[in-house]
């Protein structure tokens, strides 16, 4: 039943664009949920006792409560726990019968008779499990020289407290939480406050209590226990602490930096400082993919957190910065202010990634980081413009439907749309808004409504009116530009239209866009455009006339055929954003059916003399994704041909060697070129990878540490078993979370059935971090063309596979290794298997795979003749070296 309202709600969204009702500002008892709320949590006195040996947990909860209407049953979150005990404290203590509904992930409570209204102490007396995946309390093993250790690390995003202790375990429910952890007297226990007592107690233990914290979510309480080093420093009279495993202390210097430098940043941009006394961040050697933003706790993989200098990418350390800017984002955009449900998911992580750019630029503005936040923009576009999208605002209506909204759109859409939004008010105006709604709302929950009031008050614009077409319906327009020429002055016509891949039904929606008009030498003119067709007066016909100017507009731009040839002619004049998003509509435009594929490849040859790094990552993308399709075609070998000469001359010019105080992009981009080449065997690159990591075997340091993926890579894609076995026992080897995860991924590209196999069987062990071992099949399927081999080998061990999943990630299990193929057959398999084997939240995400494997499927029937005829016309391959290298 859930799915079919998912579904008909989806529907109603699709059908009745812009008759959504208005949201309404944050009210808790107007907010969704499965709680009822006439009972509420004040706070929270835990005491949990973790057991690693039995993998089992014992606690004590005494929950303050506020009775609001008369009651005779308290009903609160439970997930495979055990209450063996639930008194009611008052003039009396009282006991309750329990009454717990594991698929409703509820207990109830029992009273003898109706309560009053007042205020009351629960407690509970409960026992739960701890699990070796991310949710709730989880272990994470690892090794160190000589020895395997485990530590204990929480994840509670979304609803995974409830599987830690009984609680009201929804985000409009704020509480204080006072943490007590009994744990080995040898280990440090971290939570979201600062320890506020510690005693040691018999069996060689301690009990460590914190601090209360302020009234929050339940799904922000952190607790992180093991054997972990600090390396210290203090920001604004904040403490601040990067907490490793032994050993790996120096490499969190980098990210103390970050955390110095943004935290005095977002106390000056939100007009509020950080409220909290310590800011904890917790590398973690396994378990969740990136970070999770508990309160005063932050945790991260390791890979994502700690940079050596001597081996890590500058492309690493960029990736630092980001994450631990977004992370501290949401201790205003998510902790102090807290969405009111799951449909308003975008207000932590839209706003956190925004502001995770606009830090990231602000301190290193040779970066480009807008310019490389559009491939993120560019895969938001993709996603939004098939059938099967969302808005960004969406119904949610359980926490299982939540973990499905942490994606491109929400993400990726809600910064781009934040982005525009902000360069239409006003970056001043902006800022000024969004200080008066955290203002507003702190230690508070908030709706979307709540933040377009506040910017409407600062701007005095009609924001809520401009911005419900973005957030409230699906999809993003085209918009087309011509034009015309009168007494030397030039009338720009624009015309609006739904942009879709192949949906000939898609509802016919309209949006207030904010276009950037530019011709390189009139001023930038910036119209909202709110029609289906307008006209403006602009330039004198004379400039190259471009729409989304800055590329800061979340739509594409079809120019009709006069106007293309002229950006196309001037392209290397043009703006390098202006430039990258040309290449993104137009290859839009081919994959929509509104361009050839080869406008593409002619648009690729006018700019073979480029230098940015940034649009050569859009070239690169795009020639990897035509790759890909044309796996198993008889035009593969040609393609290949092709891009090795289109990207050989980039490599000479930069050589494999850095040079000293050359730009970073310089570096970034020789990785690149390299790591492309090496994926369309290049005999040189092969050569010289090859003999680089022989080198690399003897002496670590002598490869650089941009040239480390690029070199791992190539070799593990053409490895041979001897090969093989080398990167697999660095693997096994390594102690940095990093070097292990490069290593692995190169054994995961290996081109030899064989090696495909033993990789394979990697993920049936304990070998691999959690991680790596669960996404282990769909990169052996993708990353190393073996999407037949992999998804038998799922088939056959798919329970053995499947239970090493965490209950939410399994709805993309399957999915993410079948969609390596690109056909239809697959696609049909992939549904049918999905509804066979996964429960129904997972069959929405199977639909939306087989719908992205089937527009592949139709775009290679249409577009790779296409592109086999170009390159045999002016590739400029040599035929008789390509059969060589097919024979």
């Amino acid at each position: 039943m859930r799915v079919l309202h998912r579904i008909a709600c989806f529907v109603a969204l699709m059908t009745l664009a812009g008759s959504l009702p208005a949201q309404e500002p944050f009210s808790f008892d107007a907010t969704p949920g499965k709680l009822p709320k006439e009972v509420i949590p004040l706070s929270y006195e835990i005491r949990i006792q973790p057991d690693l040996d039995t993998l089992s947990t014992k606690g004590l909860a005494r929950v303050h409560i506020e009775v609001r209407k008369p009651v005779d049953r308290i009903v609160l979150n439970t997930f495979k726990l055990t209450i063996a005990s639930a008194v009611l404290e008052a003039d009396r203590p009282t006991a309750l019968a329990i009454d717990p509904d594991q698929e409703r992930q509820a207990t109830t409570l029992r009273t003898p008779e109706m309560l009053a209204p007042g205020k009351y102490t629960l407690r509970l007396d409960f026992s739960g499990s701890i699990g070796a995946q991310p949710v709730g309390l989880h272990t994470i093993k690892y090794t160190t020289p000589g020895e395997r250790k485990t530590l204990l690390a929480s994840k509670m995003e979304p609803g995974y407290a409830r599987s830690v202790f009984p609680c009201w375990d929804e985000p409009s429910f704020r509480a204080r939480f006072t943490m007590t952890a009994v744990i080995p007297a040898n280990q440090t226990a971290v939570s979201n406050m600062p320890v506020a007592r510690e005693k040691a107690i018999e069996g060689g233990l301690k009990e460590v209590t914190f601090a209360p914290t302020p009234p929050m979510a339940s799904y922000l309480v952190s607790l992180n226990v093991g054997e972990f080093e600090a390396l210290k420093g203090s920001v604004d009279g904040v403490a601040l602490n990067v907490w490793t495993t032994p050993g790996k202390r120096a490499t969190a210097s980098y990210a103390l930096g970050v955390t110095q430098k943004v935290l005095k940043y977002y106390n000056s941009y939100f007009g509020e400082s950080y409220v909290l006394p310590k800011l904890d961040q917790i590398a973690l050697p396994g378990g969740i993919p990136g970070a999770m933003e508990d309160w005063g706790a932050i945790t991260y993989n390791e890979a994502r957190l700690l940079y050596d200098p001597a081996r890590s990418s500058l492309q690493t350390k960029q990736s630092i910065f980001r994450i631990v800017a977004h992370e501290q984002a949401h201790q205003w955009f998510g902790n102090l202010v807290t969405m009111a449900w799951w449909d308003d998911l975008w207000l932590n992580e839209a706003f956190a990634e925004w502001m995770s750019s606009k830090a990231s630029d602000r301190f290193n503005p040779e970066w480009g980081v807008w310019l490389r936040s559009y491939r993120f923009t560019d895969a938001a576009m993709g996603r939004d413009a098939r059938k099967r999208t969302h808005p960004i605002q969406q119904p949610i209506a359980s926490e299982a439907e939540a973990v499905d909204a942490f994606d491109e759109i929400t993400y990726g859409k809600g910064q781009a749309f934040i982005r525009m939004l902000e360069n239409y008010l006003g970056e001043a105006t902006f800022r000024r808004g969004i200080a008066k709604y955290i203002r507003a709302h702190r230690y508070s929950n908030a709706t979307t409504a709540d933040l377009w009031a506040a910017l409407e008050q600062a701007s005095g614009k009609p924001v809520r009116e401009l911005a419900a077409g973005w957030t409230e319906q699906p999809g993003f327009p085209l918009v087309s530009v011509s034009a015309t020429c009168a007494g030397g002055k030039r009338k720009v016509q624009l015309t609006q239209e739904r942009f879709t891949l192949d949906d000939v039904a898609a509802a016919p929606f309209v949006w207030k866009i904010p276009v950037s008009l530019a011709d390189g030498k009139s001023p930038l003119r910036v119209v909202l455009f709110g029609q289906k067709t307008s006209a403006y007066d602009y330039g004198d016909c004379s400039g190259t006339l471009r729409a989304n100017a800055g590329s800061t507009g979340y739509y594409r731009v079809h120019y009709e055929p006069v106007l293309f040839d002229r950006l196309q002619a001037n392209v290397k004049q043009l703006p390098t954003g202006d430039r990258l998003a040309l290449l993104s509509d137009t290859w839009a435009l081919v994959e929509a059916g509104r361009h050839s594929a080869a406008t593409y490849l002619q648009l690729i040859a006018a700019l073979k003399q480029e230098r940015s790094l940034h649009v050569w990552e859009r070239i690169l993308g795009t020639l990897a994704f035509i790759d890909q399709l044309q796996q198993g075609e008889p035009g593969r070998e040609a393609f290949q041909a092709y891009a090795r000469a289109l990207l050989a001359p980039p490599l000479r010019r930069l050589g494999w060697d850095s040079r000293a105080g050359e730009a970073y992009e310089t570096t970034q981009l020789r990785a690149r070129i390299i790591g492309a080449l090496g994926q369309y065997n290049d005999p040189g690159v092969v050569q010289e990878a090859r003999k680089r990591f022989e080198l690399f075997l003897d002496k670590p340091e002598s490869l650089a540490p941009d040239l480390r993926e690029p070199v791992l890579y190539t070799v593990g894609r053409y490895a041979t078993a001897g090969t093989y076995e080398q990167l697999h026992t660095l693997a096994v080897a390594a102690q940095r979370l990093e070097d292990k995860q490069l290593y692995y991924r190169a054994l995961q590209r290996a081109l030899a059935p064989e090696l495909a196999q033993q990789t394979l069987a990697l993920s049936l062990t304990d070998e691999m971090p959690t991680v790596e071992a669960t996404t282990n099949p769909a990169s052996v399927a993708k990353a190393g063309e073996h999407a037949a081999v992999a998804w038998d080998f799922v088939q056959r061990n798919f329970k053995a596979l499947i239970d090493k999943v965490d209950v939410y990630g399994r709805n993309y299990y399957v999915a993410r290794i079948m969609e390596a193929f690109s056909d239809t057959a697959h696609a049909d398999e992939l549904e049918a298997f999905v509804k066979a084997n996964l429960p129904p939240s997972a069959v929405p995400i199977a639909a939306r795979t087989a719908e992205a494997m089937r527009q592949r499927a139709r775009l290679k029937k249409r577009e790779l003749p296409v592109i086999d005829h170009w390159i045999e016309r002016n590739g400029g391959v040599d035929k008789a070296r390509v059969a060589a290298a097919a024979g």
